[in-house]
């Protein structure tokens, strides 16, 4: 059975791939959208950017400059996740064998880590860019945006402390 610790660490390992893997994948849809030369056809990336620049009420300009950033960001989320990728099947193959070497397990288990900082570092930097490029009113609704994005709400369900401090600074963030 699995120690309730290392229980714990996997859900939360869980659940930040599976927040930075759906912020990659907006971002891609999004940036699919960007080129001007293209036709978009894919409802679902022409929605997700619609929806930004609709929710922020982007003009022209602010909207070019949040493609820039998107496509920038974009390369660099798809060079962490294929190196995380790369890691979590070395890991697999190392767990898979007859006689598991800890020191190298370990090694991927810090590299795992080294990456998933890089790519909250990442998206700190793309939030606080694009926040660059939008007015103070646009700011606000762009964290909020974010807020649903990373679905903060959810995260007081898995924590599963009762009267959770963090959930009355969760409920402040963009008021």
């Amino acid at each position: 059975m699995i120690p309730e610790r290392i229980n714990r660490i996997l859900l939360w390992l869980n659940l930040v791939l599976l927040l930075i893997i759906t912020s990659a994948v907006v971002t891609f849809l999004i940036l699919r959208s960007s080129s001007p030369d293209r036709q978009i056809t894919d409802p679902v990336a022409m929605n997700s950017m619609e929806m930004l620049r609709t929710e922020l009420g982007l003009n022209e300009e602010q909207y070019r400059k949040v493609l820039v950033e998107n496509d920038r960001t974009l390369r660099t989320y798809n060079l962490v996740l294929d190196m995380m990728c790369e890691t979590n099947v070395a890991m697999i193959e190392e767990l898979a064998r007859p006689e598991s070497d800890p020191a190298v397990l370990d090694s991927l288990a810090k590299k795992i880590g080294t990456l998933n900082t890089s790519l909250r570092r990442h998206t700190s930097e793309y939030f606080v860019n694009l926040k660059a490029i939008c007015n103070d009113d646009q700011q606000q609704r762009l964290t909020l945006i974010f807020k649903q994005m990373m679905q903060l709400e959810d995260q007081c369900e898995t924590c599963n402390k009762i009267d959770c401090p963090r959930r009355e600074r969760i409920n402040n963030i963009g008021k």
